[in-house]
């Protein structure tokens, strides 16, 4: 039971330091950009849709999972509706991708964008 606590404890600790380090891990995939204050900025609020964006898609997600399994359960399997439930999940994706690459790139010169490639897949909806 000590050890049960005690797990607990350390666990709430290093999720507490965790989430303050979640704002500053963002940051530092950016910080080889050199980004100004005002950049810094701008960024910081896509980053906040952008992370709003990934909840709708993760809970789409999970209703679209849903479906996929009601589809294959049934006695006929209908491969046109989990193609469009497929579409559907690779649209919102898609978009969600779409709106944060075209933000940062608003915000970022010519350069701070070339170095910023170099990270590109790591933007990448999921």
């Amino acid at each position: 039971m000590k050890y049960i606590i005690l797990l607990l404890l350390v666990t709430t600790l290093f999720s507490d330091s965790y989430g303050n380090h979640g704002d500053h891990h963002i940051s530092k995939e950016l910080s080889h950009l050199n980004l100004s204050k005002a950049q810094n900025s701008k960024i910081k609020k896509i980053l906040k849709n952008f992370r709003f964006d990934l909840k709708e898609y993760r809970d789409l997600r999970e209703e679209i999972e849903l479906e996929r399994e009601k589809i294959f359960i049934e006695k006929i399997f209908d491969v046109n509706k989990l193609e469009k439930l497929n579409r559907k999940l690779d649209t919102k994706s898609y978009e969600i991708e779409n709106r944060l690459l075209e933000g940062i790139h608003s915000i970022l010169s010519k350069k701070q964008r070339r170095e910023f490639v170099e990270y590109f897949d790591d933007w990448e909806v999921e």
